[in-house]
């Protein structure tokens, strides 16, 4: 279980750098990761906190949930404030395909 949320969570953090776009580059792959890394990184360390990944985290969520409702997506993936299991299988999908 413990992996399973951290494998979720990463996931997760992975899609906060989905809003913007990366170059089409064969290193776009670096390039996403620093991105996602920098925001993450608050404090600007060079390190991430359990304090600053799991904010990042709530943020992806967050950020994953404006976009349903924007969508109009609601019904299917999310109820009230909860992200359904189709709307975390969505986000999951968002972050293989880079987006």
């Amino acid at each position: 279980m413990k992996k399973s949320i951290v494998a979720a969570s990463t996931l997760a953090l992975a899609l906060m750098g989905g809003v913007m776009s990366t170059p089409a580059r064969a290193d776009s792959g670096d390039i996403y990761f620093e991105m996602i890394f920098a925001m993450a990184d608050k404090n600007k360390d060079t390190m991430v906190t359990r304090a600053e990944f799991l904010d990042a985290m709530g943020r992806a969520y967050d950020m994953k949930m404006a976009s349903y409702k924007k969508a109009g997506d609601s019904g299917k993936m999310m109820k009230g404030d909860a992200m359904t299991k189709d709307g975390l299988k969505l986000l999951i999908a968002d972050v293989y395909k880079g987006s």
